[in-house]
């Protein structure tokens, strides 16, 4: 817990790095730190705070260090701002029916816009278990009980199961569209209402999109 708190406050109270590649030479960001141990399944977790589009960057960082999220890297460029990182593998209970989904198998980059919070993009990490279709709209709706969200995903073409490879919920400030879609796969897109709509409400698959 102390050293993910360590590593959080890196985020939120030291220089961060920028596009103009004018980083202080004693910070070391963009290095993947070690990761705090994940919420295991055996442990019944407590339901932490919910999020939704347009909250502060405080709020959401309170939120990731109070689940022992791991900080990667921040960059700031202008008026945007990315987080990228580590998920602390909290519990979350989507409604309407409570359906348990896990906050693990992937990386994120938490995208704000004057210190607001616009989307999330996560990628596939190789040391866990990617998420399903199926799982990654049950986070979006456990993640943003209240909020209607466009959800782009990629799924592994030859993957039985459906794993997710990359994943856009909500916008991407245009300073950083270039880190959207590096594998080229189709996008499928889905909207994700507040309950009792159905999670997978108007998901479709366009290679085109």
């Amino acid at each position: 817990m102390a050293i993910a708190t360590t590593f959080f406050s890196a985020i939120a109270y030291t220089p961060a790095v920028r596009s103009d590649n004018s980083a202080n030479a004693n910070e070391k960001l963009g290095t993947v730190r070690t990761l705090p141990s994940l919420q295991t399944r055996a442990r019944p977790p407590l339901q932490p705070d919910t999020l939704h589009v347009g909250m502060l960057e405080t709020q959401f960082l309170k939120y990731a260090q109070d689940n022992n999220w791991a900080a990667i890297a921040t960059i700031h460029r202008d008026e945007y701002t990315v987080h990228k990182l580590q998920p602390g593998g909290e519990g979350l209970y989507a409604l309407p029916d409570r359906k348990l989904v896990y906050v693990r198998g992937f990386t994120a980059n938490i995208y704000f816009e004057r210190d607001r919070l616009v989307g999330i993009r996560l990628n596939s990490d190789n040391r866990d278990r990617p998420l399903t279709a199926s799982e990654l709209l049950t986070l979006v709706r456990a993640w943003f009980p209240d909020d209607v969200l466009s959800v782009l995903y990629q799924v592994a073409p030859s993957d039985p199961r459906k794993s997710i490879v990359e994943t856009l919920i909500g916008t991407i400030p245009k300073a950083f569209e270039q880190d959207l879609g590096k594998v080229s796969l189709p996008f499928c897109r889905a909207i994700v209402f507040p309950s009792p709509v159905p999670v997978n409400t108007l998901s479709t698959c366009n290679p085109n999109t």
